[in-house]
């Protein structure tokens, strides 16, 4: 069970590279569910739905124990939503 934060982390860190990666880079273009995009950001976006969910449900539960690497996961996993976000040029607020 100790080694499941530094999964996370892991994760999170690698989700963070593919995403500045596919940023600057050119990938095969799909379409995926009428939806056409490059191909690396499926499994970012499937990642980045699910790895902080997965992180603040660990926080949570693991209430005894000071929790540093979810809580730097979900830190990574945001800055990673925050570029998804900036290279969409999704409007959050109208």
């Amino acid at each position: 069970m100790s080694s499941k934060n530094k999964i996370y982390l892991i994760l999170s860190i690698v989700v963070l590279l593919m995403t500045i990666v596919a940023i600057f880079q050119n990938f095969e273009t799909i379409n995926f569910i009428g939806f056409e995009t490059e191909i690396i950001w499926i499994p970012i976006w499937i990642a980045v739905v699910i790895l902080p969910l997965l992180n603040l449900y660990e926080i949570s539960i693991n209430t005894d124990d000071y929790n540093k690497y979810y809580w730097l996961a979900l830190i990574i996993n945001l800055i990673s939503i925050f570029y998804i976000i900036r290279y969409f040029k999704l409007e959050l607020l109208p």
